[in-house]
């Protein structure tokens, strides 16, 4: 066995774990928790779903008006600070842009007994297509472009922020003051809101936020790409002079992912947006590229895939901005090969977790995809 195959079998292991996890919840802890939010409403069935890495049910509940089918969310894998905020983050999406988000039920911030945070959002139609952006008709999958490019302009309006990290409470900021964010309007509040601002660790430099997270990938790159990391980190630190300066902070959507849509596949129509967890601040342009490559399937930079998936970007995010041409500012070019090599970090450290489900044939397949794009980013 390799080094990689002993990586991937860790990983199934621990996918295992999660899993197991994810269906743990008592019957009667299930129906308390929608009695806490609802309590007319009661429990008649719920399901584990397979997607998430939080505790996740899809639970059908008999209302005064009838039976409906919601789903239940609970924080298992994410800090609850960044988990907290999701619920009251996609009310306030929800209500001031076009975005598709499910309706949120009812939400709980902390509880003495049940296993809060957690929340009741309302089950949209939809398919769920993972790692299947290649497998997609071109014209679904420019449309599906084209749409988030829209949504992303919208989401990247909303709040004023003047650092870049992640997105919490006010109440678990733990700051003094906060200077910048996002009121949300709550009317099952005590308080009748909710603030979302930035941690105390954000930053407001860009190039400071970057380099954290660039640091974080340092020495766990999969066993597979132990040989492209000292290229590529040479390729991101030659290029990171171009975040010199000043920059916007926007609240963005960094995991804007099949995987975290519900699809039409036929039409690439985006039915919803989903996992509004762990959310942050972000420069709007990197935004846009990691977008790009999630939507794209991460293509290699020569494939034509990607460029109508760019295209069809930025088609969307004019069309949302006043139809005129969006100035990212000087080096845009050189920032984007920068953010190109930054995000191609990812699936080299995530690679047993993002392919997990594969069998070794499309693991070989995506490894050598990943390999030829970094070799292009670096010649």
């Amino acid at each position: 066995m390799t080094d990689a195959d002993r990586t991937d079998s860790a990983t199934d292991d621990y996918a295992a774990v999660v899993a197991e996890a994810d269906r743990d919840l008592p019957p009667e802890t299930v129906a308390a928790m929608v009695s806490e939010m609802r309590p007319s409403w009661s429990v008649r069935d719920a399901a584990p779903a397979e997607e998430g890495n939080d505790v996740v049910y899809v639970v059908t509940v008999e209302t005064p008006g009838g039976p409906r089918e919601c789903v239940l969310k609970a924080c298992e894998f994410l800090d609850p600070r960044a988990f907290r905020p999701e619920p009251h983050l996609m009310k306030a999406v929800g209500r001031r842009t076009e975005i598709p988000v499910p309706g949120v039920v009812g939400a709980v911030d902390d509880h003495p007994d049940l296993p809060a945070p957690f929340y009741l959002m309302e089950r949209r139609g939809g398919e769920v297509r993972e790692g299947e952006a290649r497998d997609l008709p071109a014209a679904a999958i420019e449309r599906l472009a084209r749409d988030a490019g829209r949504y992303l302009a919208q989401l990247h309006a909303l709040g004023e922020f003047e650092e870049f990290g992640t997105v919490l409470l006010g109440c678990d900021a733990r700051r003094e003051s906060h200077t910048s964010g996002l009121t949300v309007a709550d009317r099952d509040s005590p308080a009748g809101g909710r603030v979302l601002t930035t941690d105390e660790s954000a930053t407001d430099s860009w190039r400071e936020r970057v380099e954290e997270v660039v640091a974080s990938t340092r020495g766990e790159f999969h066993d597979r790409f132990a040989d492209l990391e000292s290229d590529l980190r040479a390729a991101v630190d030659s290029g990171l002079d171009a975040l010199d300066g000043e920059f916007d902070a926007v609240l963005g959507d960094d995991d804007y992912r099949l995987g975290n849509l519900l699809v039409d596949p036929e039409t690439g129509e985006t039915r919803a947006v989903l996992d509004w967890g762990n959310s942050s601040t972000l420069e709007r342009q990197y935004n846009l590229v990691l977008a790009e490559q999630y939507l794209s399937g991460w293509a290699r930079h020569d494939d034509p895939r990607r460029e109508r998936v760019r295209a069809a970007l930025h088609e969307g995010y004019v069309a949302e901005s006043d139809r005129r041409k969006i100035d990212f500012g000087p080096d845009t070019e050189r920032r984007r090969e920068l953010y190109l090599a930054v995000t191609r970090m990812f699936p080299l450290v995530w690679f047993s977790l993002w392919y997990n489900g594969a069998d070794e044939d499309e693991r070989e397949e995506a490894a050598e995809m990943h390999r030829l794009a970094v070799r292009k980013l670096v010649e």
